[in-house]
């Protein structure tokens, strides 16, 4: 997991999430908002290669930590990104 944030965050190094909405029963945590960032390949951020989507987080509760963590979002703006730059290199 550590290794493959760590590629993600240099090609997306702007990535946030905004919570929205969040819902608890139990030990389940459902957090709804939006998630966004910039596809960087190159190092130079452009704001062309920016995109948001609605997002969802599941988390699962045990023992007081995260024992299961689980994102549902739409990833097609994010693979725009990676097309539009495949094609252009």
């Amino acid at each position: 997991m550590h290794r493959g944030w760590t590629k993600y965050f240099q090609i997306v190094p702007d990535y946030s999430v905004a919570v929205e909405e969040t819902f608890c029963d139990g030990p389940v945590v459902v957090m709804l908002g939006m998630a966004e960032g910039t596809y960087t390949p190159d190092g130079q951020p452009k704001p062309e290669n920016h995109w948001s989507t609605p997002t969802a987080f599941r988390a699962f509760i045990e023992e007081g930590k995260v024992a299961e963590w689980r994102v549902y979002c739409d990833n097609e703006p994010i693979r725009q990104r990676l097309r539009a730059f495949e094609h252009s290199a």
